[in-house]
């Protein structure tokens, strides 16, 4: 399994769930996959219940409980994210859009892009656009780009296209992604610098709760696929916490738990995992007959 250069996903197989996706009637162990019905309120940014949101591969967007439980089809998109809070999710497609967790509320904040994600007070959002990242306001205002975008004349997209940005939790620092080696900048894109540079393909970088470790994804564990591992905020003392082939990572709001995709052993599938932040006690919360990837978390609740 493999993750293409910039943008990942995840190359699935199994029709017998594309079409109950679609539809919204797959079964899985914990109970059926239902099709919410969303409400619309006359204001967002309450907090909500931990939950977790993941995608399919196919332009569906479900959420569950923490448990695996629960699995509702709520929107159209990709690359779903929760705010921290759990009081809306971002999600890609045609564009960039904010939501309530059942699907509800839709707003539409930019046009294009891949990879949002919300700044930890939930005002703001990064995304990745033509090989920028930018910044945009939740409302859809104040549209911004932090990093140049890149010229396909002199040295093709792919060497320097920026992606995967993610915020430190206190706001004053992003990482991201350009070609295999994490980026760090300010909140507000200044001071760019290259964190980890080597001759291994380096991707979804993530801060720890706390900002002094971020935890990854990358190849160099000599088995074709890529781990999940941790470093030091500035570079060092790299640490394997998976040998299995994983991708699309996430951290829980309270900072204990990475969530991650993993290919199923019996189904050739992706599943979403979960793990303690060591690495101990991982274990599977989706069904291996759904198609599961790239989960978020966010909520109030115990982790």
């Amino acid at each position: 399994m493999v993750e293409a250069l910039g943008r990942k996903r995840w190359i699935v197989v199994g029709a017998v769930v594309v079409t109950g996706f679609v539809g919204g009637c797959a079964t899985e162990s914990t109970g059926r996959v239902e099709d919410s019905a969303p409400t619309v309120r006359g204001a967002a940014g309450v907090p909500g219940p931990l939950k977790i949101a993941f995608a399919d591969g196919w332009q569906s967007v479900f959420v569950m409980n923490p448990d695996g439980s629960g699995v509702t089809r709520i929107a159209t998109g990709s690359d779903p994210s929760f705010a921290l809070d759990g009081s809306r999710i971002v999600v890609a497609g045609a564009g960039i859009s904010t939501m309530d967790p059942d699907g509800g509320n839709i707003t539409r904040v930019a046009d294009g892009g891949y990879g949002p994600t919300f700044a930890p007070d939930g005002r703001t959002i990064a995304f990745a656009r033509g090989g920028a990242i930018y910044l945009v306001d939740s409302t859809g205002e104040n549209l911004r780009r932090l990093t140049d975008i890149p010229d396909p004349a002199t040295v093709g997209p792919d060497l320097v296209s920026a992606n995967s940005p993610s915020f430190a939790r206190d706001g004053s620092a992003i990482v991201f992604v350009r070609a295999g080696i994490i980026w760090l900048m300010a909140g507000d894109g200044t001071g760019q610098r290259e964190l980890l540079r080597d001759q291994f393909y380096n991707s979804g970088p993530k801060f720890t709760a706390d900002g002094a470790d971020i935890v990854f994804t990358s190849n160099r564990g000599g088995r074709d696929q890529s781990e999940i591992y941790t470093m030091k905020r500035d570079g060092t003392d790299i640490r394997a916490l998976t040998t299995d082939g994983v991708g699309g990572l996430a951290l829980s709001p309270d900072g204990r738990r990475i969530l991650y995709t993993r290919m199923s052993r019996t189904q050739s599938n992706a599943e979403v995992w979960e793990m303690n932040l060591d690495g101990s006690n991982p274990h599977r919360l989706t069904d291996p007959n759904l198609v599961a990837q790239s989960p978020s978390m966010g909520g109030i609740g115990p982790s």
